[in-house]
């Protein structure tokens, strides 16, 4: 390593130059973003952000309703995990649903409670967070100013692509979050070599945290790179100084996720196994599929990826030539390790699996550092080149601009990009609004709902995953559509998948499952199980109902009641609290239609609380064991 610690990118050390105009090219790109941002919301953003109707694209549901229980144990206890009886016949909220993390921390300002608006507002702040990482790794790379706005704007062509719109509207974008975190991190380690001081190493730490708490799995991806740096640059610096700064940044990430990241790892296992094959995994594995994957977008797309890369290519030659070896090494290593990653993860089912295949944003990120670098290097090179240098100049836009010319298509489709957002879907429409008005008209507390899931692409809403705050009861199904944690295994569409197709299903089946459940009306959606129902005498059919498919709902005829074993009357169940009257034992044991978790308590202290297994649930059910009868009980849960 010969290069000098303290040179930035090519033309950024030029002080003298007039600095003026950069702080309004920073609000513009802002200015930009925020118009786009807004555009999310419809034709009257600023209602529509503050208005009670939440985003139904996706997962965003889902989110909202679990990170509205996460916020609210935080405030309250201290810790995001916590007991929710009003799913899954009761099942534990833990960070292993990644999303809601972002949701927790928006609905903290609100007080931890439900509210689309806090949810829609902090929203839109991710969205405008993504320049400001952007500009932060640019600068901290030591790019001068045209160059980091060049960047800039690359990287919003490619938010604003199927990549980073997808993951918005599926409600995911965390990990493209997480991902400009570590790009940010990147351009902070390499300012933080350049020049150590306190600013570049509270931006190590603040990346580093937000990395951390956006999506853990990404940063030891990120390991070798981190390494790489390390090894590299380290043996330029004080071990008393700069290595003991740099190692309390790192380390002091991890401390300050650790209120959650400790359950994250800790209840792991309740993650469902990986399916068997991952959707974007490619059955025929040859060039001409790799390339034709749905993975690169349209053409517009392909051709932005292809000129990133060989730009990005040339970037990295220049900076390396320049004496800018390690952001020349950092950013190609992130590039070329994201790209590879991607490339694997529509190729190779083992990686396909974990969801590789959402590298390909990452890796177009970093590679517009070093692509942005090489155009404004290239073009600067020739206007100070004199007079023949600037014909080149003249000659070389008047190539690209033919270029574009003669695909107008590829151009028309990042000018649309560049203009508007299309919107988000807001609110209930009027099929769900009819189900959910039919669910209270219908139904009451006194037992549960079983929602039939049905198999739902990645941008599909996940919107009954707030059926519970709407109507007010509690469901089996509709919040985990997907199966991602092993509670939902309990779920009719989960035992379906096992090999169990309901035709199979007597009549003493059903009865025992709705029993075991406490179900007390079916909201059902596929022919196959509308017409199974049908067909059992136990339940009968109230209403038809309809949600991009028709289904009925159902009345179960003698529901289990909440009480499997002697008896008990549920008098409320939130997250803090389920309190029992009427327990009367049977056999000096009352068992419950509620999944037992280590840490239940019961109070008064004469009744013992413990798990009961039943039946092919794994879960297993609360027992109360008492030797008289108690008019009330409390139970509770705590870590």
């Amino acid at each position: 390593m010969d290069e000098s610690a303290a040179r930035p990118a090519d033309g950024s050390a030029d002080r003298s130059a007039a600095l003026r105009p950069w702080p309004l090219a920073w609000l513009a790109v802002l200015a930009w973003q925020l118009w786009l941002t807004l555009g999310l919301y419809g034709t009257q953003p600023l209602a529509a952000l503050t208005d009670d109707r939440p985003v139904m694209d996706g997962a965003h549901p889902q989110n909202l309703y679990l990170g509205s229980l996460g916020a609210a144990s935080l405030l309250e206890r201290g810790y995001t995990t916590v007991y929710d009886p009003n799913n899954l016949s009761g099942f534990l909220k833990t960070p292993i649903f990644d999303g809601s993390r972002l949701a927790e921390l928006f609905l903290l300002p609100a007080g931890g409670v439900y509210q689309p608006a806090a949810y829609k507002i902090g929203l839109a702040c991710v969205c405008l967070l993504v320049p400001i990482l952007l500009i932060v790794a640019c600068r901290g790379a030591g790019l001068d100013h045209p160059t980091t706005l060049v960047a800039t704007l690359l990287g919003l062509l490619v938010w604003w692509g199927p990549l980073g719109r997808g993951a918005l509207e599926a409600g995911d974008s965390e990990i493209l979050l997480a991902a400009l975190a570590g790009l940010a991190h990147v351009g902070c380690l390499i300012a933080f070599h350049r020049q150590p001081s306190m600013a570049n190493w509270l931006g190590l730490l603040l990346t580093a945290c937000l990395g951390w708490f956006l999506q853990p799995l990404l940063f030891p991806i990120a390991l070798p790179i981190l390494l790489g740096y390390y090894l590299s640059v380290g043996v330029k610096h004080d071990f008393l100084t700069w290595h003991a700064a740099f190692w309390l940044a790192e380390q002091s990430a991890v401390a300050i996720n650790l209120y959650w990241l400790v359950d994250w790892v800790g209840y792991w296992w309740l993650r469902s196994p990986l399916p068997s094959a991952a959707n974007a995994v490619l059955s025929h594995r040859t060039f001409a599929s790799v390339w034709n994957a749905p993975l690169w977008g349209g053409p517009a797309d392909r051709t932005l990826t292809i000129s990133l890369m060989i730009s990005a290519l040339a970037g990295v030659i220049i900076l390396n030539q320049t004496r800018q070896r390690p952001a020349a090494r950092l950013l190609a290593m992130g590039a070329a390790g994201a790209l590879v990653l991607a490339l694997l993860g529509i190729s190779w089912e083992p990686l396909g699996q974990v969801g590789t295949a959402d590298l390909l944003a990452p890796a177009l990120w970093f590679a517009t550092l070093p692509a942005a670098h090489a155009w404004v290097f290239t073009a600067r090179k020739l206007w100070e080149a004199g007079r023949p240098g600037r014909v080149g100049l003249v000659l070389l836009l008047g190539l690209v601009a033919i270029g574009l010319t003669v695909m107008r298509d590829t151009v028309s489709c990042m000018s649309g990009r560049c203009a508007y957002a299309q919107p988000l879907a807001l609110g209930l429409n009027a099929d769900r609004q009819d189900v959910v008005d039919k669910l209270v008209h219908h139904t009451d507390a006194s037992a549960r709902i079983l929602w039939e899931d049905r198999p739902l692409a990645r941008s599909d809403s996940r919107w009954a995953a707030l059926l519970p705050v709407l109507t007010g009861r509690s469901f089996v199904g509709g919040l985990d559509p997907d199966g991602f944690i092993e509670p939902s295994s309990v779920c009719l569409n989960n035992l379906l998948r096992e090999g169990r197709p309901i035709a199979s299903w007597k009549d003493a089946d059903l009865d025992k499952y709705c029993k075991r459940y406490n179900i007390g009306w079916v909201v059902a959606w596929s022919p196959a199980v509308i017409d199974r129902f049908a067909a059992w005498p136990g339940v009968e059919k109230l209403e038809p109902v309809r949600d991009d498919v028709s289904g009925w709902l159902f009345r179960v005829k003698q529901p289990g009641g909440f009480a499997l074993k002697g008896r008990a009357e549920l008098v409320e169940a939130t997250t803090r609290y389920i309190t029992l009257k009427g327990v009367e034992p049977e056999g000096g044991v009352v068992v419950l239609s509620l999944h037992y978790q280590a840490g239940m308590r019961a109070s008064p202290g004469r009744v013992q609380i413990e798990a009961e297994k039943s039946g092919d649930d794994f879960i297993g059910f609360v027992r109360l064991r008492l030797a008289e009868p108690a008019a009330r009980v409390t139970i509770t849960w705590q870590k």
